[in-house]
């Protein structure tokens, strides 16, 4: 729609706590918020959303930047579950070895 503001980004940050009763560390949301990065403006007179120069506003979110966080993401989730089977598999050795 002219003159209003198209999709913005959002983000979202986590911070660690460590629960006593579990005696695990947790992973919280700590904020969500909105990236101040400015939207990209394009030259499309004809279109409906053109304010008076001509120019549309576009989200500010940038594809190269989502799939860098997607792959980092995914490295982290194989990571996490590597270390989890690596303590399982401990965890069933000493069993083992108690026998």
């Amino acid at each position: 729609m002219p003159g209003g503001d198209p999709y913005r980004r959002k983000t979202i940050s986590f911070a660690e706590r460590h629960d006593r009763q579990e005696a695990a560390d947790l992973v919280d949301v700590k904020a969500y918020g909105t990236d101040p990065a400015p939207f990209e403006l394009r030259y499309e007179p004809g279109h409906p959303a053109a304010d008076a120069n001509g120019y549309v506003k576009h989200p500010n979110v940038n594809e190269f930047v989502e799939m860098m966080d997607m792959r980092e993401a995914r490295r982290s989730y194989e990571a996490n579950l590597n270390a989890l089977e690596l303590a399982k598999s401990m965890a069933q050795r000493t069993i083992d070895l108690l026998r």
